[in-house]
Order: structure tokens, then sequence, then C-alpha cells
């Protein structure tokens, strides 16, 4: 007795493939890189706390400006300077909040990593300070969108 599978014995891994294709292209993340257009523009007031001791939030301004971003209290503290950035927006999501990535770095080969996300109006993330692979401070900061002036 003959059947499908017989006559093509590749039409089975013909079709798996595709299905495997699909479910793969269709399902590879509701999370979307996206040119930032989001962000563009856009300053935050935020505090910057170290992590593990005692809260003394240091106050900051994070913008987003010309495709990158700039901390102003570690540029003028520790002479970092404004970075290329990635975003993504999860859309999934009713809020969709927008995630922001970041390696800024200065002139004693310390890196400072950036990662943060920001729904409606406010900014919450972390930031860790490292130098050669080792992290020397940690820090957390929360901000919301800087209103202009009228």
């Amino acid at each position: 007795m003959k059947n499908a599978f017989n006559e093509h014995p590749f039409s089975v891994s013909k079709y798996t493939v595709l299905i495997l294709c699909f479910l793969i292209f269709s399902n590879v993340s509701f999370s979307q890189k996206v040119k930032d257009k989001l962000l563009e523009g856009k300053i935050f007031t935020a505090e910057l706390t170290v992590k593990g001791k005692k809260p003394k939030p240091m106050e900051d301004e994070l913008s987003f400006k010309g495709g990158k971003f700039n901390s102003k209290t570690m540029k003028t503290e520790n002479q970092f300077k404004p970075a290329d950035y990635t975003v993504s927006v999860d859309s999934t999501s009713d809020e969709k909040p927008i995630t922001f990535e970041c390696d800024s770095k200065n002139g004693d080969d310390e890196i400072m990593h950036w990662t943060g996300t920001i729904t409606g109006e406010a900014i919450a993330g972390t930031a860790t300070l490292s130098k050669k692979e080792k992290v020397k401070k940690e820090y957390d900061f929360t901000g919301t969108l800087k209103t202009k002036k009228k």
C-alpha cells in the first residue's frame, strides 16, 4: 500500500523544514530593534544611587541626542563621552516599554554599561562601571522626562 510519505522520501523533510522556518520566523521575538526616533531629543532628570551603600543619590541628566546617550554627571565627574546606544520596543505589552543599552568609555579605559527601560515618562535602570572587565561600581537610576519650561 502506497501513501504520500513513501512516494517522495524528501517530501516529509521539506514540509518539516517549511514548518520550522515558519515557526522560527514568526516567533523570533516580539521585541523589535528600531532606528531610534522614539528617544531622540529626550532628556530625563534622574537620580543615580551606588548599589550596596547607604543611599546618597546623585542628581543627573540623561539625554538622547544625535544618536548618542549622555550622562551629564558621568561626563563631568569621570569624563565619559556620549556614546551610541541601541533601542528595542516590547510590542507585546500594552505600555510598549522602550529598552536601551549603551557602553560609554573614558580616557582611563573605563567602561560604563547602561541598561534602562522607559515606560511612559519614567526611566529606570542600572549602570555598571568597569575596567579591564572588573566591576568597580554599580548604580541604580530612576527618573522622569524633563519638561520644557514655558
